[in-house]
């Protein structure tokens, strides 16, 4: 079957539209959303959920423990004027320095900002130079109208040498610690949080800008503790050598690091110990209540070698900040830090650039899948898949630290889809009305909806077994002479509608109309296998309605005399045939093709010459043979095709046979015999008996009983096979 044309046009716009709707329209929602920032904070919020979710993949580092001011320090002490209420007198924290250095540490990081003048600052100064390895709070601040203070020469120590155009975040005011508190402190670290514009904290800096100057933060010291390295910058990294190692930090936006938050059971998990406890430890080593490092509630053994935070977690510190795993205190979230730099656990964000164009491969193939494969349920499936590639991608690269941006996949791919759908779901409507409109002018509604289940198959058409019908009104030239137009139109709308009910309410499909002339296809689109019995029976109805219409028409002296006695024939054949959707794109029919179609238009044909109102092939007969009465006419061979044929004409359903007609079917096959072996005499003599039961004018009979005669005269030869070769159609 020829498929139906399609301009370039067409084709172009068919592969443009679902383009636009399903990949250029997404892609304009996400740039709208890039230039607005908003794909940059639902990047971060998703991959929290997803976060979440994922199992952690890396262990929190053994070097950073916490010393925390918890709710259990402030109420042990509720008595005792210097701790039981907050803040604590600076003369507190040389007692947890001394007792923390007997664990020798690497380095204690202090997250309490010491930056207003105390009268008790000296006692810090003393630690201070007592220990080397203390680093205090630093507070950056960007103040409305203030300038950038001038630098005193106390604070170049703590400068670390990178270029002046760095991305890190810049600030023009700075707190250092107090006096004295300031000038003896070995480090100093800044201490502030720089949260997302959701007020979600997950990224960190390693370095702040006051002017020109850059200055550690707490997650940098901690990452060198008490030693030093050599940072520099290369493109989006920050490396830094340490030990003979070199370690690599991806920098996002401002300079800022995206923060691997391990899992919210680790975070949890991390080693906290009460400051309470450790002043406890150290009043049991002074009175004697301990006799080894195990009766104490915190050994000092527990701070050997470690990168030691003193913060606060009790409510009163007003400490906490919200991180992806929900809110937690502020020191939590710099051990965090911390143990990111040390063990390189940091998360590299993959630009917003690749996972546009990750998305937008997907939504090309999902756009591919859903308007032009041809497996329907990849439709279904394809979502499943790339939701499942997208969810693969997404934890292969969080497994090698790396965060692609989930944002422009889960914003754009169900946009796609349900763009694509409500397009797709407007065009098979259309196409479904359009073809439905076709359809129940063609086929009994009944059948419309089964077949429209699958529009696509519909349209493409398919070779299959069918029966082809096609009849005719014998003399209708005639008859439309006789009548004027209007009356023409008349007769020929109740004739037609009339055939077409029966042919539709038998589960036949109109082919077209030729005139008087009726073509149907039994068996499609909607196959069939009873297609044959059907057949026979709507014919058999059709000349039974004719009559019917016949008599009324007499009844009411309509049309003419002609017209009145109007016959019609019909052909009927089942085989092999192509059918489908024939034609153009705007304009197409349901038709059908092949040797099988072309032998029921011949059977139509010759029914004349065998006085038959319903000739059949032999395929028909063998089909229905149970159920409804055949008569064997004749062997022949139609015009065009070398194969012979056994005609039969259609009588009635098989429980209607009289017994005068199946007498008369014995002696017509006895008289065909003859005729077939060439004994014209006897060929003669028993279908003259033939026609006794057929009737003295029976056609058949006498057609053979004229051709019995020819030949008799004019013999065919040894050699004939019997055949009766029909030079017209």
């Amino acid at each position: 079957m020829e498929p139906i044309q399609k301009t370039d046009s067409m084709k172009n716009q068919k592969f443009f539209l679902p383009f636009l709707l399903s990949v250029i329209v997404p892609i304009f929602v996400l740039l709208i959303f890039a230039f607005l920032g908003v794909s940059e904070v639902w990047n971060r919020k998703i991959s929290d959920s997803f976060f979440l979710l994922l199992p952690s993949h890396n262990s929190f580092s053994k070097d950073v423990v916490i010393v925390d001011i918890d709710e259990q320090s402030l109420a042990q002490y509720a008595d005792n004027p210097d701790l039981g209420r907050w803040p604590w007198k600076r003369t507190v924290y040389p007692i947890l320095f001394s007792y923390i250095q007997m664990g020798a540490p690497k380095l204690i990081l202090v997250d309490i900002l010491f930056t207003e003048s105390s009268e008790d600052d000296s006692s810090l100064a003393e630690a201070n130079r007592s220990f080397s390895n203390i680093s205090h709070a630093v507070n950056f601040r960007t103040d409305i109208g203030a300038q950038v203070d001038e630098k005193k020469e106390k604070n170049r120590k703590f400068e670390i040498p990178l270029p002046k155009d760095s991305p890190f975040p810049t600030f023009n005011t700075v707190s250092f610690p107090n006096g004295e508190i300031g000038e003896t402190t070995p480090f100093v670290h800044a201490v502030n949080i720089i949260p997302d514009s959701d007020g979600t904290l997950r990224r960190f800096a390693p370095f702040l800008k006051w002017g020109d100057s850059h200055y550690p933060t707490i997650a940098y010291q901690g990452f060198v503790g008490s030693g030093t390295a050599k940072p520099y910058l290369e493109k989006n990294f920050l490396t830094l050598s340490k030990n003979d190692k070199t370690f690599r930090f991806p920098l996002g936006k401002s300079g800022l690091i995206r923060s691997y938050f391990y899992s919210e059971k680790q975070i949890r998990e991390i080693p906290r110990y009460s400051a309470g406890g450790v002043l406890q430890s150290q009043t049991m080593i002074q009175t004697g209540q301990a006799e080894s490092e195990a009766d104490l509630i915190v050994p000092p053994g527990f701070f050997t070698d470690k990168i030691v935070l003193i913060g606060t977690s009790a409510a009163a510190t007003h400490d906490d900040v919200v991180t992806p795993f929900g809110l937690f205190p502020g020191v939590i979230a710099q051990a965090v830090f911390i143990s990111n730099m040390i063990e390189n656990h940091t998360l590299y964000e993959i630009p917003e650039i690749w996972g546009g164009l990750f998305a937008v491969v997907l939504l090309t193939i999902g756009t591919y899948v859903l308007f032009f494969a041809t497996h329907h349920w990849l439709r279904i499936a394809f979502p499943v898949f790339a939701t499942a590639v997208f969810l693969v991608s997404f934890y292969v690269c969080y497994r090698f630290n790396m965060v692609l941006p989930p944002s422009h996949f889960v914003t754009s791919f169900p946009v796609s889809y349900l763009l694509g759908y409500a397009y797709l779901t407007y065009i098979e409507g259309k196409d479904k009305r359009k073809y439905n409109s076709i359809l129940r002018n063609l086929v009994d509604p009944s059948v419309v909806s089964h077949a429209l289940e699958d529009l696509e198959s519909l349209k493409k058409g398919g070779e299959w077994e069918i029966t082809a019908f096609f009849s005719d009104v014998a003399g209708f030239s005639s008859i439309s002479e006789e009548l004027s137009p209007s009356e023409l139109a008349r007769l020929l709308n109740e004739y037609l509608s009339a055939m077409t009910e029966i042919l539709k309410s038998n589960s036949g499909t109109l082919d077209k109309y030729i005139g008087d002339a009726i073509v149907g296809i039994f068996g499609a689109p909607l196959k069939n296998a009873l297609h044959p019995e059907l057949a026979c029976k709507a014919s058999l109805t059709m000349i039974q309605k004719l009559a019917e219409l016949k008599a009324s028409w007499v009844e009411k002296n309509d049309y003419t005399e002609s017209a009145r006695k109007m016959k019609i024939r019909i052909g009927l054949n089942c085989g092999p045939a192509k059918v489908g959707f024939m034609g153009t794109e705007s304009l197409a029919s349901y038709t059908m093709m092949g040797d099988t179609v072309n032998l029921a238009s011949r059977l139509e044909a010759a029914a004349k010459d065998y006085g038959a109102d319903i000739l059949v092939s032999e395929t028909i007969e063998a089909a229905c043979r149970d159920h409804f009465q055949f008569r064997f006419l004749d062997r022949i061979r139609v015009k065009g095709k070398d194969q012979p044929v056994q005609i039969y004409s259609l009588l009635n359903t098989k429980e209607k046979e009289t017994k005068d007609e199946a007498k008369g079917e014995i002696t017509y096959r006895r008289a065909f015999d003859f005729y077939t072996g060439q004994k014209w005499k006897e060929a003669i003599q028993e279908f003259e008996k033939a026609q006794e039961f057929f009737g003295k004018k029976d056609a058949a009979c006498q057609l053979l009983i004229k051709r019995c005669e020819v030949l008799f005269q004019e013999p065919p030869g040894e050699n004939w096979d019997g055949v009766f070769s029909r030079t017209t159609k």
